[in-house]
Formats: C-alpha cells, sequence, structure tokens
C-alpha cells in the first residue's frame, strides 16, 4: 500500500498482537510499509507482566525505545519512566525483564516502541509475514521462554528461527557500529524553545549516524501546533501525553503517527499541552536533518 500523505492512528483502535515468541506481554501496533520506496516501519506498545523474559539476542533492523510506565533490567541495568533506548541493528542487548511492584516498579511495564529499517538498509519484515511465520513454526515446534524448539529437538531464537523461516536462509547479521545500545535519560535534558514554531519546544536527545534516527521529545502547548508541510526525512511521532487534532479527528495517548519523506501531511495542533517523541530517519543514500519540522 502506498504512504503518499501523513497518517494517524489511535492504540485503542487497534487489536492486541500476541506472535507467542516470549511469554509475559502483549502488544498493539501499526506497520507502515511502502516497498517500492523501501518504508518499512513498526510503531506501537508492548505491555509486559512481571513475569515476561526476553533472553540476550540482536536484531537485523533498529529499535527506539521510550519507558512510559514501571522499570525495566537490561541485564543489571534498570530504566525507567523518559528513559529512551536507541538499539542499533545487530548490536546484542538483554535479557529484559520487567522489575516487579515489589522490587519498586510497577505491576505492568510499558514502552512505546518503533523497529525500522537500519543503515545497512536490511528491510524489515512485515509484522503480518511474522505473525504467519510464527503459527506456521508452531505447527511442528515449540515456543517456550524466547526459545523455538524444532522437532529434531534443535534450539533457536524465536525470532531468528521466524526469520529464517520467512527468507528461507540464515540470518546475516549487518556490520555493527556502535559496541552496544545507548540510553538517553531524558528527564535530564533541557527543554529548548523551537525557532520556528511558537509554543514549541525540544529535548534534543540523540542524533545518529547519516541516515539517522534523530529523536527528540517536542512539547505543545495548548492551541499551538506541528503545521501541514511536507518532511524532508520520515518522521514517526508518539503522541504520549495531552491531546491533539489531527485531520479533523482528536488523538490521544498513546496515538502514532506516520509523515513519509516528501509527503504532505495535515497540521497537528494540540488541544491540551501535549508531548510528542518523534524519531526521524532518512529514505536511502539521503540525510536527516537536525531539524524535526
Amino acid at each position: 500500500m502506498p504512504l503518499d500523505r501523513g497518517v494517524g492512528v489511535r492504540e485503542r483502535d487497534l487489536p492486541w498482537v500476541d506472535i507467542g515468541v516470549r511469554p509475559g506481554y502483549k502488544q498493539r501496533y501499526k506497520g507502515f510499509f511502502d516497498k517500492s520506496r523501501g518504508i518499512g516501519a513498526r510503531i506501537g506498545s508492548l505491555y509486559a507482566d512481571p513475569y515476561y523474559l526476553s533472553p540476550r539476542h540482536r536484531h537485523t533492523f533498529q529499535q527506539v525505545r521510550y519507558v512510559v510506565e514501571g522499570k525495566m533490567k537490561y541485564g543489571r541495568e534498570i530504566y525507567g519512566v523518559g528513559d529512551c533506548l536507541y538499539l542499533p541493528e545487530g548490536v546484542p542487548y538483554g535479557p529484559v525483564k520487567p522489575v516487579t511492584e515489589a522490587e519498586g516498579g510497577a505491576d505492568q511495564m510499558h514502552f512505546v516502541d518503533i523497529q525500522f529499517m537500519g543503515p545497512s538498509q536490511i528491510p524489515y519484515p512485515d509484522p503480518d509475514d511474522v505473525v504467519n511465520a510464527q503459527r506456521e513454526l508452531a505447527k511442528t515446534g515449540t515456543f517456550e521462554e524466547g526459545i523455538y524448539t524444532f522437532p529434531n529437538g534443535r534450539k533457536r531464537d524465536a525470532y531468528e528461527a521466524i526469520l529464517e523461516k520467512l527468507t528461507g536462509k540464515p540470518i546475516e547479521y549487518p556490520p555493527t557500529r556502535l559496541t552496544n545500545y545507548v540510553v538517553m535519560r531524558s528527564p535530564a535534558y533541557p527543554f529548548v524553545p523551537h525557532e520556528r514554531l511558537k509554543g514549541v519546544q525540544q529535548k534534543h536527545l540523540g542524533y545518529f549516524f547519516e541516515s539517522g534516527p534523530n529523536i527528540k521529545l517536542m512539547s505543545i502547548a495548548a492551541g499551538s501546533s506541528i503545521p501541514a508541510g511536507k518532511p524532508e526525512g520520515h518522521r514517526a511521532l508518539f503522541l504520549v501525553s495531552g491531546e491533539a487534532q489531527f485531520e479533523n479527528q482528536t488523538f490521544d495517548p498513546l496515538s502514532y503517527f506516520m509523515f513519509p519523506s516528501g509527503e504532505p501531511h495535515a497540521a497537528l495542533e494540540a488541544r491540551k499541552d501535549t508531548e510528542l517523541l518523534v524519531i526521524g530517519w532518512a529514505p536511502q543514500g539521503e540525510t536527516v536533518p537536525f531539524e524535526q519540522f
């Protein structure tokens, strides 16, 4: 399906999805794909119960995560509300486990997340294809605690088994540009007034590589807006708090927006004081600008 304009979705309107790869969590997400232009991204939320466990693993794509509720442990490190993690392609991370309420966490850990193609340009898999491959594998083997066991007893990381089912060949991970994932403690960043947009402030969290991602938090005062336009580079937006009007519809937390590079999008007007997490990245062969809008 061609992405020829900016679009928005409300998380509460999306179905729950469980691909059965790792126990103890549920997701809502929306895939945005335009294969003719090399666009592939999945934007959504993950809600994890205390017994959720994701073993140490890596991916052929990159991710940005932002903790909305609770705390999560990556190995020995603990991250909480407002922490933003950049997980580059090919870099191992984990094991990941929520911090329980008894340990100072919450009853349920929740983070928003975008998964998308990295600078190596390895295509990001369509989530519907991932679900179908998992169901096919489950007919002959078993998924348990992040591991897939084949009928002959051979064990494989669950997601790696799914990707190999999709591609029909062993996974080849891209060379790693960073030795580890990056954590941005957003509460420690100052808001900086936007140079052009009245009532808009930004936290410049991080800018990586020639193609991005360029990661920001944007605070929009009630009555102010991100104007209509055509962005230079792709934009993914998470409405973290507040309320916004877009294409004559009201969007509340959590809602997601995808603004493809070079395509028109309507104005996004804050009806209440609103905070957005904004991730920008460039189409192949281009450079993402420092300013998002």
